[in-house]
């Protein structure tokens, strides 16, 4: 997977962004504008793979969120907007999914070479939207409905992934238990 023309199929409203380059994708990888969740396809919308398998967005850490559920994978840049709108703090754990290594956001190269404060609250919408959508930068009413939508989001993605956890689990019970597929 390269270069071409990208789609972004986000999970949480089904909605496609593109067709869109590369350089755009990284972006807004860089930007918290796609998740762990959301699907790329660079062949004309035949195929769709998750957004952390395509190396060059660098979707490379799980983030050890403060209630202990893992988030990722993800980028520096979506944990760097994380620390910029105080959900996460430099103690949270960190595990790089490519050097198998985990530890304190503080620890980490990254965060001592370029801190969070190179994201503020004020910057962190700044170019921030889709093409599409004109934000007027002194709407600060629209960043916090923004910003509360999107924690919403979050909360609601880790709900569905435990129900799908739940739901794996029962499966399996089932299948052990009948030594068939349920309906």
């Amino acid at each position: 997977m390269a270069e071409g023309t990208w789609y972004v199929l986000k999970t949480a409203d089904k909605e496609v962004h593109g067709p869109t380059s590369l350089e755009n994708l990284r972006s807004w990888a860089a930007e918290a504008k796609i998740s762990p969740l959301d699907k790329l396809s660079n062949d004309g919308r035949q195929s769709w793979v998750r957004a952390p398998m395509v190396p060059e967005l660098q979707m490379d850490w799980l983030i050890e969120m403060p209630d202990n559920y893992l988030y990722g994978p993800t980028n520096i840049g979506t944990i760097q907007e994380f620390l910029a709108t105080g959900e996460i703090d430099e103690n949270v754990r960190v595990i790089n999914c490519v050097e198998g290594t985990e530890s304190f956001l503080s620890e980490t190269d990254f965060y001592q070479a370029s801190p969070h404060h190179i994201r503020s609250a004020e910057t962190t919408f700044a170019g921030a939207q889709w093409p599409d959508a004109k934000l007027d930068g002194s709407d600060a009413a629209l960043r916090q409905r923004i910003a509360a939508l999107e924690k919403t989001t979050m909360e609601l993605q880790r709900s569905v992934d435990e129900w799908q956890h739940a739901y794996m689990s029962l499966r399996q019970q089932f299948i052990e238990v009948t030594g068939r597929e349920p309906m």
